[in-house]
């Protein structure tokens, strides 16, 4: 059964011979293709842009500081930010793109050699950042370019706020590897997407709400560095030059915990998460 689900995916590709770069770009551009024409995927990212285009229409003129917006825009529902989009989007996507090829046994096709499981995750990460890149990215490069046009085009203000574009980039890549990586440890901890899915959201969401509680019980902001969504926030604030805000429950305060802490603690679970997918690989890896 697994074969003939194998044989009907595969049923229209043709081969190409190339090398490990063009394949691994190959790989990652046909998932991609696979997953913008799913219509959770393509309903997902028409509601970030509308947040968006509500956010231009009904925050934006009221902005006299062009910054702070970009951060909105990555808050959660209760700033209008499209973060809760995000994780879903994540949820669909990468929490099926590993399972579904350990469910039907064809992730041995792709460890075959030239192909190494570190390929493998970058074909597989490369799919999320071009699907982030339309859900993400391009939304707060839209604000930017509305900024821009705001003021009348000048050239000027462009290079007065060249380091807002680069934290636009930045950030937005931050938060986009992060979900990434994060759902696709999930996804290969299991042949189910389902289960992939819903661990990812729990493992987004539950940490968060842990630490949240445990500030309220011994009021130290310190905690609150064992939340992705928190260190996300403290890290996209550092790169905007601005104050750490965070939210809790709602209410949103200042907290200083410096930049170097949030900035390491985020890159080890980079780390630790491809770590973990590459590991669960190579137990699957094909070797001569």
């Amino acid at each position: 059964m697994n074969e003939a689900r194998v044989m009907e995916r595969y049923r229209s590709y043709n081969a190409v011979l190339g090398d490990r770069p063009a394949i691994i770009w190959g790989m990652g551009w046909r998932e991609f293709g696979r997953m913008i024409r799913n219509r959770w995927v393509q309903l997902v990212i028409a509601l970030v842009w509308l947040q968006t285009l509500l956010m231009t229409l009904l925050i934006l003129p009221f902005q006299t500081d062009p910054q702070p917006i970009h951060l909105l825009l990555y808050g959660d529902l209760e700033t209008s930010g499209i973060r809760i989009h995000l994780v879903l989007l994540a949820a669909i996507t990468g929490g099926q793109l590993i399972s579904r090829d350990l469910s039907d046994q064809s992730i041995h096709l792709y460890l075959a050699r030239p192909l190494t499981r570190v390929d493998y995750l970058l074909a597989r990460l490369l799919t999320l950042l071009l699907l982030f890149l339309l859900a993400a990215l391009l939304p707060n490069l839209y604000l930017t370019l509305v900024q821009w046009t705001d003021n009348g085009y000048a050239l000027e203000w462009l290079g007065d706020h060249r380091w807002m574009l680069l934290a636009t980039l930045g950030y937005g890549l931050a938060v986009t590897v992060t979900f990434s990586l994060l759902a696709l440890a999930c996804s290969a901890l299991t042949s189910r997407g389902g289960f992939a899915a819903a661990g990812f959201f729990l493992a987004v969401y539950f940490p968060s709400f842990l630490v949240e509680t445990g500030y309220g019980l011994v009021q130290d902001e310190r905690i609150l560095l064992f939340s992705v969504l928190h260190l996300l926030d403290m890290v996209g604030h550092e790169m905007f030059d601005a104050p750490q805000w965070v939210t809790v429950f709602g209410f949103t305060f200042e907290v200083e915990l410096g930049w170097r802490t949030p900035f390491l603690l985020l890159a080890a679970i980079w780390v630790a998460t491809a770590s973990a997918v590459t590991l669960r690989l190579q137990r699957l890896e094909v070797t001569r």
